[in-house]
């Protein structure tokens, strides 16, 4: 825009150290003279709770993502309303009226709620030792921003900033902050990957559209596990726990392609049903459709399957789909979708009281791992039948899958 070359000039961004200036020495903390932290708090949601490993710290800063219209402002509202005590909730997305409005629909009691409308982090920051909250939401760190840095709201700078100052505050006045994050296409929280090293805690709301249940799972936290799972079902009233998520009891009559297999997340034990549909391909390349499962790790089992048995799935398609739109990861039900996929082929059902575990490797081999021990006590505790495979090739254990059934 000037019309001259050589004008461009090198800016640092960022706050310099004045030259001469004095800076202050740090003291050094004795550990046994630092005061104890108050006692983590109950949020009164027994599966937010369980995630978090028993409640909230004062002080704790935790990332929730998730993707859009899956319910993380649903279920922080929600929160905020159990909790007692004074609660700051940054309205960064939504107006003031239409967070009043879900807080009517969700029928809950929300006296206790302050909400501020502006972006900008100045503006109520400093707030936060008159008003002394025992909560603070910020809904969502890419729509707020700090005035006194450079770049717009959700950019880099702006993210790693506003949080850097927000995660101070939150230490030095003991409040615990939930910060909402948006996330990518790739299902990961979007901004920068230091604002997860920055934050105590980061938790993913998980769920398919069409199905009611959502599950939160923990990524990261320094105050309690990282392997507990959060179940709940989204209704008219919000986001309700779902303790009893996963209790499947054995079923005496299957139809084909359908077995059941366990898992293990936290300290409890999820039953989950595995179905399988393959039918004869119209195409000359076969297709492999998976929900709620890794389809790479499908192909990996049907090649396995096809390789290692008598049962050929080269030119049939195969579609798998989890129930209650769980989310299989564990490779310890490798053997359960195996086996369905052996059912659907030869349209024979499997024993419903049969509970298939295991995790196979290229050459066709089961492996048990020593977590299964508790999974197989908690099976037989309500009836399922556990069949040794350790030993067995895959042709040996469908027969004594069919067999039993």
């Amino acid at each position: 825009m000037c019309g001259a070359w050589n004008t461009l000039q090198e800016m640092k961004v960022g706050i310099e150290k004045l030259k001469g200036a004095e800076v202050e020495k740090a003291k050094p903390l004795q550990l046994s003279e630092i005061k104890d932290r108050k006692e983590r708090f109950k949020t009164g949601i027994e599966e937010f709770d369980l995630v978090l490993g028993g409640g909230m710290v004062p002080g704790e800063v935790m990332l929730l993502g998730g993707e859009p219209g899956i319910g993380k402002s649903t279920l922080v509202w929600q929160v905020a309303c159990e909790v007692s005590g004074k609660i700051v909730y940054i309205a960064g997305e939504e107006s003031p009226d239409q967070i009043k409005l879900r807080a009517r629909r969700l029928g809950k009691n929300f006296s206790q709620i302050v909400v501020f409308d502006n972006q900008d982090i100045n503006s109520w920051l400093g707030q936060l030792e008159t008003i002394k909250p025992r909560l603070l939401i910020i809904d969502s760190i890419q729509t707020v921003y700090d005035s006194n840095a450079s770049g717009s709201a959700g950019g880099l700078v702006q993210v790693k900033e506003s949080a850097l100052k927000i995660i101070r505050a939150a230490k030095r006045n003991c409040v615990a902050t939930i910060l909402i994050g948006h996330v990518t296409k790739e299902n990961e929280l979007a901004g920068p990957r230091i604002l997860e090293h920055l934050v105590d805690a980061v938790f993913y709301l998980e769920g398919e559209r069409g199905v009611s249940e959502r599950f939160l799972r923990s990524q990261k936290n320094r105050f309690g596990p990282t392997d507990e799972m959060g179940v709940f079902r989204l209704t008219a009233e919000g986001l309700i726990s779902a303790s009893d998520f996963g209790r499947i009891k054995p079923d005496q009559e299957l139809p084909p392609g359908v077995v059941r297999t366990a898992v293990i997340e936290g300290s409890r034990v999820y039953f989950v049903e595995v179905q399988a549909l393959v039918q004869k391909s119209n195409f000359g390349f076969p297709r492999r459709n998976a929900v709620g499962y890794d389809l790479n790790r499908l192909q990996m089992l049907s090649a396995v399957l096809s390789r290692r048995s008598q049962v050929n799935l080269s030119e049939y398609d195969i579609y798998l789909n989890i129930s209650d739109g769980y989310r299989l990861k564990d490779p310890i039900a490798d053997l359960a979708v195996l086996i369905a996929m052996a059912s659907s082929y030869i349209n024979q059902p499997a024993d419903g009281q049969l509970l298939l575990l295991g995790e196979l490797d290229l050459a066709g081999r089961v492996h048990m791992r020593e977590e299964s021990k508790k999974i197989i006590k908690a099976a037989q505790k309500i009836g399922y039948k556990i069949i040794p495979v350790s030993r067995l090739t895959i042709d040996q254990i469908i027969k004594k899958t069919f067999r039993a059934s």
